[in-house]
């Protein structure tokens, strides 16, 4: 997968916008919300998860690691008359120097399992939130066959196991309770988690759902 090359027909699959839409609801329903707040999307892609919460918080940074995402969600920030309080960044939180600026929430959809460093990602989350921030992160549970990123692995097969690209470099979701200890020891305090939904793909010629978390760590 290249997520450059997929950026501009990303947001042609309704299934995409559909889930983004539930995954606003559920984000809505499980974070202390006042519409004062200062976002950072993490691997926000072409932003449509922060684009559905725009009427619930002040300011966004979508980050992403991709270029072309970045220059999709641009063109949505421009678009939809947010660019007053929203702009999208190429930002990789592993390797870059981190933003100057602090924030009072960041949430993550289906990202942190194309991390190959997720502890440090956690801890360079938590130093970038004030104190009584939290980080949400919406992500696949752990899959113990492989089979949702089935396609992933056949291309590890092909290219060996020593690629490096970080296309190939995925985790088969997270276990919930490991992750949340994971939080706890990048600093996170108070971990809740819960059910998340489910992501529908085709496995075998057969529609597969696999059911994601939503995980809310505050810090103190």
């Amino acid at each position: 997968m290249n997520f450059d090359e997929r950026a501009a027909t990303w947001d042609d699959d309704p299934a995409k916008i559909e889930r983004a839409q539930r995954v606003a609801a559920l984000l809505r329903e499980h974070l202390p919300l006042t519409g004062s707040e200062r976002i950072l999307d993490i691997g926000g892609g072409t932003g449509q998860l922060s684009f559905n919460l725009a009427g619930d918080v002040a300011d966004v940074t979508i980050s992403d690691a991709s270029a072309g995402m970045i220059e999709v969600a641009t063109r949505g920030i421009e678009t939809l008359g947010l660019g007053d309080r929203y702009r999208a960044v190429q930002l990789d939180l592993t390797r870059d120097t981190p933003p100057a600026e602090d924030f009072d929430g960041a949430w993550s959809h289906l990202a942190l399992h194309h991390v190959p460093d997720v502890d440090l990602l956690l801890s360079k989350v938590y130093a970038l939130l004030r104190p009584g921030g939290w980080f949400a992160v919406v992500d696949l549970d752990h899959d113990a066959h492989g089979a949702f990123h089935e396609h992933m692995h056949s291309q590890q097969d092909k290219h060996g196991h020593d690629q490096t690209d970080d296309e190939f470099l995925v985790h088969d979701g997270f276990d919930r309770e490991g992750f949340a200890e994971r939080l706890r020891a990048a600093g996170f305090t108070r971990v809740d988690i819960t059910d998340g939904g489910v992501v529908t793909r085709e496995v075998e010629d057969q529609q597969a759902d696999f059911p994601m978390f939503l995980a809310v760590a505050y810090r103190e």
